[in-house]
């Protein structure tokens, strides 16, 4: 068996582990709903797939409100279009849970840059995976950053092909452009700027993959693995998430912040507002078939609200 392997095997085993309590914890701190979950034969996690669609058309809506208020009618539209089944489902996370786990994020990314103990991490990571429909991990298929906790610091515009220019950028062109490509290089995908490659863009991290303790020895397999690697920025401070990819590597060190965010990761997410100051958890995104969209969240609007 691979260390890797080794590695996914011991997390997994831990995770059943947390689940059985978490599931045990459930029953007594939820008599009822559990009693219902049982008669009515429901299986939760099937909850999470169908999540999914309507995650999309949140995030989508998020981005347009945040954008502007000449967006605002048709991202209303759109949350409107999601069924109302749907919109209960997209969240299994009670008002409740909800408000404590923003308390205990509040209270985690305040905490020197690092890792996570790890009762906390795990908590974390399924609480937020129940919470955003979509799973969140800070150790993805044995890799795992230097800092899961740290401040974000604000990047530059990156050139996205050979001669592309800041003008040809459609937002926050005052943070201005990089004068060099991404340690990743360039978005186009064959030469064509594709939808993909625009939105890779507009929401990249740079992390500080030159400092992986490997990174010397395995490059060759490391850049390829994070080139693109999508990723989400947490800021309880603002409730806002903000899903990106891997676009840069960086800051260096002498910097004193422990990654970097696009300028519309920085803004739509509202990284340096007085509430968050660019504290962030920065945990990768298990999304091997590229359904999650790109973008900002309000992880309120993710809860469904009681009446």
């Amino acid at each position: 068996m691979t260390k890797n392997s080794k590695s996914s095997a011991t997390k997994l085993e831990k995770l059943k582990e947390f689940s059985s309590q978490v599931k045990a914890k459930f029953k007594i701190t939820h008599k009822k709903t559990s009693n219902w979950l049982d008669e009515t034969a429901i299986d939760v996690s099937r909850f999470r797939h169908r999540s999914k669609d309507v995650l999309a058309v949140a995030s989508m809506a998020g981005s347009m409100m945040m954008q502007g208020s000449i967006n605002a009618q048709a991202a209303q539209q759109l949350i409107d279009q999601t069924d109302d089944k749907n919109r209960e489902i997209l969240s299994h996370v009670t008002q409740d849970e909800y408000l404590t786990l923003i308390d205990k994020l509040k209270s985690v990314v305040t905490l020197p840059v690092g890792h996570m103990d790890n009762e906390q991490e795990l908590y974390l990571e399924q609480q937020l995976t129940d919470l955003l429909g979509f799973e969140v991990t800070a150790e993805l298929e044995g890799h795992r950053l230097n800092h899961t906790i740290g401040i974000m610091g604000g990047e530059q515009h990156l050139k996205r092909y050979p001669g592309d220019s800041l003008n040809e950028h459609d937002a926050y062109l005052e943070a201005g452009i990089a004068p060099n490509r991404g340690a990743f290089g360039w978005f186009t995908k064959n030469g064509q700027l594709t939808e993909q490659a625009i939105q890779n863009e507009k929401y990249y991290f740079a992390v500080q993959t030159l400092y992986l303790p490997d990174w010397n020895s395995n490059h060759q397999e490391l850049k390829p693995w994070y080139k693109f690697r999508k990723m989400i920025a947490i800021n309880p401070g603002e409730e806002i998430a903000v899903v990106a990819v891997v676009g840069d590597a960086g800051p260096a060190k002498w910097v004193k912040k422990q990654s970097g965010g696009s300028p519309e990761v920085i803004r739509e997410g509202k990284i340096w507002s007085k509430n968050s100051r660019g504290r962030v958890i920065l945990l990768f995104v298990d999304d091997p078939e590229n359904k999650i969209p790109l973008g900002p969240i309000s992880l309120s609007e993710l809860v469904p609200q009681t009446t």
